[in-house]
């Protein structure tokens, strides 16, 4: 008689566990919702429904296809942090949290202008790229960007001389703006350094770094020579400039550069 009584209590709770299942279920399914075990990156995850290891999901409220169609205008591609030397158009962030980074202006996919070994690449107009399909030891030259530097205002990015790692050009003025939140700071590291230092003791190319958006603001320092590597430097506002500067006499391999946000 026991075990009959404790019986019809378990199929009365059975019972109202299922029907609270089917009761969320279709909560759901009225709110235009799907259940799935894990809900897409581009829906909202609304809470548990059918069973606890399942989720009702929904269409995201986010809609950001006028940010993409501004992107794809500008030949940009959604990614979490834009490549080396890629342009972080400030359009975004995406519903996923993506930027829209934009392609470098400059096409350095063009075919070597070959020398024989000993002669080097004109001055104002070439560079020697390091990775050039010449044949034996001749040397690969290329045409050099019109265009340098950039503007980064994701919350963190990479950026290099031009070329990088092949020698940067001769007479080139690049200005590196990087932009992160308000009430946020920015980490410069330089990964790698490496600009002109000649015999007599004096630098002739150079980086600056500057706490601010423009060179009035504070330098904070005036890098030359090497080579070394990781090098920081933090800011005080949401704000940091880098300048490089090339003259005419010879070109090194130049550097390259990671920022992040602090908070």
């Amino acid at each position: 008689m026991k075990f009959v009584f404790v019986l019809a209590i378990f199929i009365v709770c059975a019972a109202a566990v299922t029907i609270h299942q089917v009761k969320n279920t279709r909560q759901c399914k009225a709110e235009d919702g799907i259940c799935k075990q894990t809900c897409a990156v581009d829906e909202d995850d609304t809470g548990p429904c059918c069973r606890n290891s399942y989720r009702c999901c929904h269409p995201s409220t986010c809609n950001d296809s006028l940010q993409y169609a501004q992107c794809k205008a500008k030949h940009g591609e959604s990614k979490p942090v834009c490549n080396v030397n890629e342009q972080d158009t400030g359009i975004g962030p995406f519903c996923n949290g993506n930027r829209c980074c934009e392609p470098p202006t400059c096409n350095t996919k063009v075919d070597c202008n070959c020398k024989s070994p000993g002669f080097r690449c004109p001055l104002i107009n070439e560079y020697l790229d390091i990775a050039g399909n010449c044949s034996g030891s001749n040397t690969c030259c290329k045409p050099c960007c019109l265009t340098c530097g950039g503007t980064f205002n994701g919350p963190e990015g990479i950026f290099t001389s031009t070329h990088y790692p092949s020698k940067y050009c001769y007479n080139q003025i690049c200005r590196y703006t990087i932009k992160v939140e308000e009430g946020s700071k920015v980490m410069l590291n330089f990964t790698f350094f490496d600009l002109e230092y000649n015999m007599w003791g004096t630098f002739t190319d150079t980086v600056q770094v500057y706490d601010g958006e423009i060179s009035t603001d504070t330098l904070m320092a005036t890098l030359d020579g090497g080579p070394f590597e990781g090098l920081e430097f933090n800011s005080t506002s949401n704000k940091m400039i880098i300048v490089f500067k090339s003259d005419d006499t010879a070109a090194f391999t130049g550097f390259s550069a990671i920022y992040k946000t602090l908070k």
